[in-house]
């Protein structure tokens, strides 16, 4: 962690740095900070390497280890054989540490009044930190920027994971008054890539966060209360926006299978592609659903983007979306409220919106796709959802929790879920391992080489991959 106070604002990057460069001058000593008149011109920053946290290199390992991707050559390969090194996670480590909470300590010092900027990078570092949470357990936080930082600063402790989650709903409660009630002088459109600074969107993706946070601990109720308030609209949801096809501030996938590495991955062959294959006897289609426009949509063949699909260079990337609420909320009628019909209502209102067309492109504009919907009888024993004859309720999580994994396809939504009901066998989807010797799927990523190397707190010994993390235990 040290090696971050080295490291100064004007570096702060994605895949290339040219995204600051109108917001951020190098100075001359690569040791003292820049200084910035405000810290609205350090928002695009932020947002930019949040979008490299949620959708990079951790999240297409996260599809490899749920059946979303195959990993065919060199690191891609490896990965997918489950050959995780402490290296591969220095990326995403950097840019949320760096190219947030750095950031964001900055923007707070030199805009505290500005009370639009501060709740969106209240809101915009919840996202970061859960999903950091999320995917390593305990990690630092509240010791992870110090006042006056340097190389003879102490060694950062670790927050547990359970209590950077309860500090994330503190910053998320602390996040929507700011946003509803503060000062938005500075804040533009330009400045803010996923929701073009309006208020109203931040608050309801801080609803639906707090609401994701909840589920991931198993807080269902409280999720539930908070999902009432979350994204209602697919208008609402947060997406990171392309600039279109311009180096490094492309489609992320986009710039990963038209980069060297073109090849190294694909999509063919994957249990995902088997799960929405309508010629698929044992897949999700049945009377009632036709996934032929979704899987087209979503094809990434691994050596060039598809025109209009999820992998063009223009395509919205999705951080926190109105089908994720949805599905939030169905989940938790069940498991809080014993709701089992409520649940298929919320599910058909997802269903619904996927019948309108309007949720994922249609590649040839052709593509058949359909999603009437259910009624209870479907989950009964015997229904078309339940003919291996399990309890309704259980047959109705278990479609929830299925479509979560076809919704979730590129963000961390599949491997976050299998970790969280790794108990619940009834409900994960079966995607299978990927090598004959390893027998329980990866449950974290391991902690950045650079951290081990620089923090004495770290727990010893380092947890592996397949060690649970503290909340899934």
């Amino acid at each position: 962690m040290k090696s971050i106070y080295k490291i100064i604002l004007s570096l702060i990057f994605l895949t290339s740095a040219t995204a600051c460069d109108d917001y951020l001058d190098i100075n001359d000593n690569p040791n003292q900070l820049v200084e910035v008149p405000s810290g609205d011109l350090l928002l695009a920053g932020t947002l930019l390497a949040n979008a490299q946290v949620q959708q990079g290199q951790l999240a297409r390992t996260s599809m490899y280890y749920t059946g979303g991707l195959i990993g065919l050559q060199l690191v891609q390969q490896t990965l997918y054989n489950y050959d995780y090194t402490p290296g591969d996670s220095n990326a995403v480590w950097g840019h949320l540490y760096n190219g947030i909470l750095v950031q964001n300590k900055e923007i707070r010092r030199i805009s505290p009044d500005v009370g639009l900027l501060q709740g969106i990078i209240d809101v915009n570092e919840a996202l970061a930190v859960g999903t950091g949470a999320s995917l390593f357990g305990d990690i630092p936080y509240s010791a992870a920027t110090p006042d006056n930082p340097g190389v003879g600063s102490e060694d950062p402790t670790l927050d547990g994971q359970a209590e950077i989650y309860a500090a994330l709903q503190t910053l998320l409660d602390g996040a929507i008054p700011k946003l509803q009630n503060g000062s938005t002088t500075s804040v533009t459109n330009s400045q803010d890539n996923y929701f073009g600074g309006d208020a109203d969107s931040w608050v309801a993706a801080a609803y639906t966060l707090k609401a994701r946070y909840f589920l991931q601990t198993k807080q269902y109720a409280q999720a539930l209360a908070n999902v009432v308030n979350g994204i209602n609209s697919s208008a609402g949801t947060m997406s990171y926006n392309p600039i279109g096809d311009v180096p490094g501030n492309s489609n992320i996938l986009f710039n990963f299978v038209n980069s060297s590495r073109a090849g190294d991955m694909t999509g063919d062959g994957a249990f995902y592609r088997d799960l929405v294959d309508p010629a698929n006897a044992s897949g999700r289609n049945n009377a009632k659903t036709d996934e032929t426009a979704r899987r087209a949509y979503s094809y990434i063949s691994g050596d060039g983007d598809q025109t209009g699909g999820i992998d063009d260079a223009t395509t919205p990337m999705k951080l926190v979306s109105f089908e994720e609420n949805l599905l939030i909320w169905a989940e938790c009628l069940i498991r809080a409220n014993d709701d089992v019909q409520g649940a298929i209502d919320k599910l058909n209102e997802l269903r619904a919106y996927l019948d309108t067309g309007a949720a994922f492109n249609l590649i040839n504009g052709d593509e058949t796709f359909n999603y009437d919907p259910y009624v209870l009888a479907d989950f009964e024993a015997g229904g078309m959802e339940n003919m291996d004859n399990i309890a309704t309720d259980r047959a109705v999580l278990r479609e929830i929790i299925e479509e979560r994994y076809v919704t979730g396809f590129s963000t961390y939504m599949p491997f976050n879920d299998v970790r969280r009901l790794r108990s619940e066998t009834d409900l994960i989807v079966p995607f299978p391992l990927n090598n004959a010797t390893t027998t329980v799927n990866p449950q974290r990523f391991l902690y950045a080489q650079e951290e081990i190397n620089n923090n004495s707190n770290l727990p010893n010994p380092i947890p592996d991959l397949f060690t649970p993390t503290p909340v899934n235990q």
